[in-house]
């Protein structure tokens, strides 16, 4: 699309009429697919405004890449024209501390910069933006209406206008349709609504939440003294869900963030920890196993069986982590009936599968000869009664159970300060498996020491 245009030579004045027709998203998807040389070129044609916003809608990654192209005082002129919220974004980007540094200073709002950039990358403050419209209580509609129209040239939106009192004091909220219908005399306290705020130090992902069940497209954003520092914009809500969603996504099947973005050596290495931590967890359940074996062998019903303990708690436990999970990020914890709920889904799939297990390998010992090496007096029946409670109740209880690890470990997790998603599947279902091989193997010698088979 842009390269067309570039092979076309238009003039200066031809090209902007032909670029007007095009959105800044589509700019921003063609422009990594130019050369060096053809992005040169392009900017000789655009406005520091025009490559601002374009840039706005890359990754903060790769608009940094695309900045420090520039030299230092363009870089500061397109930062300049950005609002406070994308510089931020994308000067937390610079792999170059050094020339990050350097450009912050020389930003015309470099203190704002400064006072953003000290939020960590999942509080509120790191995604506010201080572009807003704020009026008096004791305005008058008329008055605030001069007001608005004062600052909406530098406002990031105006369809919500925030009352504070002299001291900023955050106070409440007038929607513009409300302000252009109402008429004078009438105060702005009259007709303000309380609309709910968020802390700047908050969780960003509960910000979301929030935007999302009071159906508000600007949260405020407040300090400790309840002053009105920023508003959170549902573009910048949609980015954060987009992000949380891949992350999500990545860390559910233990794998990096960004990690399609590498090439096959990189990919490797940033994998293998997730892998060796499996690894490694997976080496007392290869010795249990071992050692429960040892103690049972040539009753080869039971390694027969083994698949499908280790399959169906393995299936459950991920199921209800999925639940964990969302229910985490979107609200910091799983309410207690949620909780009440994944334990008593558990409790009935159970049970259920467990008399499914107890019926099938009943049936199966009855009429196959899969257990030759046990020379007692019992009868088939007996052995078949002996071997299908072992699985039945085995699989039961770990079924039963299984939710209960998977809704602990994540918020263990959280209440340590690790990211809950780190319980990715891979990660649970190894300790499932580990779970379900002690029960299993557990139940199986107890019972069939206590009835002397071994």
């Amino acid at each position: 699309m842009i390269k067309k245009l570039l092979d076309l030579n238009l003039s200066k004045e031809k090209f902007q009429e032909r670029i007007d027709e095009l959105h800044s998203h589509d700019i921003a998807t063609s422009l990594m697919t130019l050369e060096i040389a053809e992005r040169e070129q392009l900017y000789h044609f655009l406005t520091n405004e025009q490559i601002a916003e374009i840039v706005a809608y890359l990754e903060p990654e790769t608009a940094a890449d695309i900045l420090e192209e520039f030299n230092l005082e363009k870089q500061r002129e397109i930062l300049d024209e950005m609002t406070v919220d994308d510089a931020v974004d994308i000067l937390q980007a610079y792999q170059d501390k050094k020339l990050r540094t350097q450009v912050i200073e020389s930003l015309s709002e470099k203190e704002d910069i400064k006072e953003f950039i000290k939020y960590g990358k999942d509080a509120v403050g790191a995604y506010m933006n201080n572009e807003f419209v704020v009026i008096s209580p004791k305005m008058d509609v008329k008055e605030a209406v001069t007001s608005l129209i004062a600052q909406a040239p530098d406002a990031e939106t105006i369809n919500t206008l925030f009352v504070v009192d002299e001291n900023k004091e955050y106070l409440g909220a007038v929607n513009l349709k409300k302000l252009v219908k109402a008429r004078s005399p009438k105060l702005i306290e009259e007709i303000m609504t309380q609309v709910p705020t968020v802390g700047d130090k908050s969780f960003i992902a509960e910000a979301v939440y929030d935007m999302k069940n009071y159906e508000v497209f600007e949260l405020p954003v407040i300090d400790e003294e309840n002053q009105l520092i920023g508003i959170l914009t549902l573009d910048d809500a949609l980015d954060v869900a987009a992000l949380e969603a891949e992350e999500g996504f990545h860390q559910f099947a233990a794998l990096p963030s960004k990690d399609e973005t590498r090439g096959p050596l990189k990919t490797a290495l940033y994998r293998f920890p997730w892998l060796a931590v499996l690894m490694i967890l997976s080496i007392p359940l290869i010795s249990f196993t071992d050692l429960m074996t040892s103690a049972i062998a040539g009753i080869a019903i039971l390694v027969f069986f083994q698949p499908l303990m280790l399959d169906s708690p393995g299936n459950v436990s991920t199921q209800t982590l999925a639940i964990a999970l969302k229910a985490i990020s979107n609200e910091g914890k799983m309410k207690g009936k949620d909780i009440l709920k994944e334990i008593s889904s558990g409790l009935i799939t159970g049970l259920i599968l467990g008399v499914i297990a107890f019926l099938i390998s009943f049936l199966f010992v009855l009429v196959t000869n899969i257990s030759p090496n046990i020379q007692l007096d019992y009868h088939k029946v007996e052995v078949a009664l002996i071997f299908a409670s072992i699985l039945g109740g085995s699989l039961a209880i770990v079924v039963a159970i299984s939710p209960l690890l998977a809704i602990g470990i994540p918020h263990l997790l959280k209440l340590l300060k690790i990211d809950p998603a780190v319980a990715s599947g891979p990660f649970i279902t190894t300790i499932i498996d580990l779970f379900s091989a002690l029960v299993y193997f557990g139940i199986a010698t107890l019972i069939l020491r206590g009835v002397g088979i071994i």
